[in-house]
């Protein structure tokens, strides 16, 4: 299996996986099995690449359903080798040297292949369910429903701060950190078989001191070294922890090529929407 995909939040919010339905029939299961094909060899067709992820966090604390800004977190994203790594570059349009996993609030990671990777990979021994065509983006997609297991899941939650120079795939199960079963809906492109949209909320037995969280992702078409890659436009987190309410707007942009001397020019006043 892949490096887990992690979400490190501090949230309490109840979770309960979907019904499954009846098999699914021959053009739906060839869809996914399309789907499937599509998505494991997405990692490997992608290049070394960099951008610029700007993540607006907003809050909820009273629950009453009016949302204020936290801060914004703009992050340096490379790809290289397969692998993600997060740079923290800006707080609030202002440099810092604090890493990224050590800031308080949620942060999240996996969003270049490993979270779609793991959810379709037949080693996770997805339940999927058929639930009719729609349309998104102009394009007519097929929405399924899944739901993985805890042990076929890679989807680890970890409560609290990183202890600083610790990355999350070097977490394991223990007292602030364990694997769960989440289930979500992912929608497929009819025509090129691609996942342009998925959600993943997370299974979490009482008594964790973190809950499930609901997490969205959207991919679009954008140019890497002059050839065009499905890749993840934005991403919206929303979190629960008693009556406080966090939601966090993710947008990528700005994609390069990765080189070794690569860089990215950062907004020092990211404009709020």
């Amino acid at each position: 299996m892949p490096a887990p995909a992690h979400l490190a939040l501090f949230a309490l919010f109840s979770a309960v996986a979907p019904a499954m339905a009846q098999p699914l029939e021959p053009e739906q299961a060839s869809l996914l099995l399309q789907a499937r094909a599509v998505a494991l060899g997405y990692s490997a067709s992608l290049p070394d690449f960099i951008c610029t992820e700007v993540v607006r966090r907003d809050h909820d604390p009273m629950s009453i359903g009016i949302f204020g800004p936290r801060d914004t977190l703009t992050v340096r994203l490379s790809y290289f080798d397969h692998r993600e790594g997060y740079t923290l570059m800006l707080i609030d349009g202002k440099p810092t040297k604090r890493e990224f996993y050590s800031v308080s609030g949620a942060v999240s990671t996996g969003e270049f292949g490993t979270r779609l990777y793991s959810l379709l990979h037949p080693r996770s021994r997805g339940d999927f369910v058929w639930k009719g065509w729609t349309t998104l983006r102009n394009r007519r997609v097929g929405r399924f429903g899944y739901h993985i297991a805890r042990e076929n899941s890679n989807f680890l939650v970890q409560n609290g701060r990183m202890p600083v120079g610790v990355q999350m795939e070097d977490l394991a199960e223990g007292p602030n950190a364990m694997m769960v079963a989440y289930h979500g809906d992912v929608w497929v492109d009819e025509d090129t078989h691609m996942a342009l949209r998925f959600t993943q909320e997370a299974e979490i037995p009482e008594g964790f001191p973190i809950g499930a969280t609901v997490f969205t992702v959207d991919y679009d078409f954008a140019s890497v070294g002059g050839k065009r890659y499905l890749l993840p436009s934005h991403a919206v987190v929303k979190i629960r922890t008693g009556r406080y309410v966090a939601e966090n707007k993710v947008e990528f942009r700005d994609y390069h090529k990765y080189h070794a001397d690569s860089s990215i020019t950062f907004d020092s006043s990211p404009a709020r929407n």
